[in-house]
């Protein structure tokens, strides 16, 4: 079997990341087939997802700041630019046959990576996650010009010369194609979407002791019950759920989940309304994700940006219908009538969507049914491997036997 190493290029700093989890559940399908190990970036590492009973060999990292600026002074998301690690010396060492990059960011050290894996002759590849944040950075952050061109600097220009140097690009959807033909990649593209873990029996004592945890009302008390599960980053869309949800006219309980961020003032998220209700979680550990999935009527996800969430493809596993921003590869994941797209940044049209899923349970149900099967026809981390592998041995082996730039699902 060949020797493949998955470097996850996440900040250290985070607790959790969609780009590390898919990395990782990648690697953990595929380890029947190739000698897979995984370096993970993050302290938070999914070691879950990996280890030896996966037959997936962790590899340790060290991860720094460069010495001699202020950093404790800085924001964490200027921070998280200028991270690095100790991957590229794995990589010299020449004991791998094959990298497989996932998640852009600190874009430098990918691009470090990158340029470690040709200096020891080992091809690479590249996962397209977050690419689509990427490449809209400028415009949904708000960058003044300033900001904007050590944007493009720091993270457009970097990712632009990994993915150019690649010998062949994982797009995870196939909204991905314009997003690298405009990064100047014309090399072999192969669609491997995210999966999603097969899906646990419900445990029903679980389920009420999460429930009783972030005192969720009973069912006949709660009205619709919506669920936010993201980072409290800007990107994902937290300020607008929050205005669509303050103009909404039925009884709810809206479920925000994530990590809490000191800019955002959560304390004044509870309405006036007695039947209306935000409830904060803060960090939720993996086994009370699946609890408050179950419990909640829709997924809610307002992103500005994103290339295919992983957190939707949860819901969806869970029979939850998804109301979300047509952006990326979202319609992509809900195609098939598995949930309602709105545009992005439009708190007004959420919101009118939330009132028309409101008003219609038995159609809810049915967009639930539909995201379960679609999860099982074409979003399994087996069909992802399968895909996955079938490229790596295309790379390994030289294959040029398409066109330069033909898409293909394998």
């Amino acid at each position: 079997m060949f020797r493949v190493l998955s470097p996850l290029i996440v900040p250290p700093h985070m607790s959790v990341s969609g780009g590390a989890r898919a990395g990782e559940q990648l690697s953990a399908a595929l380890a029947e087939q190739c000698r897979m190990s995984v370096a993970s970036m993050l302290n938070a590492a999914d070691a879950a997802a990996t280890g030896p009973e996966t037959g997936v060999l962790r590899v340790p990292v060290r991860t720094w700041l460069p010495p001699g600026l202020p950093w404790a002074r800085l924001p964490k998301r200027y921070r998280t630019l200028f991270y690095r690690s100790d991957i590229p010396d794995r990589i010299r060492a020449g004991v791998y046959d094959l990298v497989h990059l996932h998640n852009p960011m600190p874009a430098l050290e990918m691009e470090r990576v990158a340029v470690a894996a040709r200096r020891a002759g080992i091809p690479y590849v590249v996962s397209t996650h977050g690419f689509n944040e990427v490449a809209n950075g400028r415009r949904i952050y708000g960058f003044d010009r300033l900001r904007g061109e050590v944007w493009r600097r720091l993270v457009e220009q970097p990712v632009g010369r990994v993915v150019r140097g690649a010998s062949a690009v994982f797009a995870l959807s196939p909204a991905d194609f314009d997003i690298l033909d405009g990064m100047g990649y014309r090399g072999a593209v192969h669609v491997v979407s995210n999966g999603v873990t097969p899906r646990a029996a419900p445990d029903p004592v679980l389920d009420r002791t999460v429930h009783r945890k972030f005192g969720l009302p009973p069912r006949d008390q709660s009205g619709l019950t919506c669920m936010f599960l993201a980072n409290h980053t800007p990107n994902k869309g937290l300020p607008i759920l929050l205005r669509a949800f303050q103009g909404l006219d039925c009884p709810y309980t809206l479920i925000v989940a994530g990590d809490t961020r000191p800019e955002i003032d959560y304390s004044g998220l509870q309405p006036d309304r007695a039947d209306q209700r935000v409830i904060v979680t803060g960090h939720l550990a993996d086994s009370e994700i699946a609890p408050l999935m179950r419990r909640a009527d829709v997924f809610v996800f307002p992103t500005l940006a994103d290339t295919l969430p992983l957190v939707v493809l949860e819901a969806m596993a869970e029979g939850v219908p998804v109301l979300a921003s047509a952006v990326g590869g979202i319609p992509y994941q809900l195609e098939g009538g598995c949930g309602v797209l709105v545009p992005p940044g439009d708190a007004p049209a959420l919101a009118q969507a939330l009132m028309r899923m409101a008003e219609d349970p038995a159609q809810l149900a049915e967009m639930g049914r539909r995201a379960q099967a679609r999860i099982g026809t074409h979003f399994t981390w087996e069909a992802a491997a399968a895909n996955a592998l079938s490229a790596y041995q295309q790379v390994l082996a030289g294959r040029v036997d398409r066109p330069q730039g033909l898409r293909s699902a394998a």
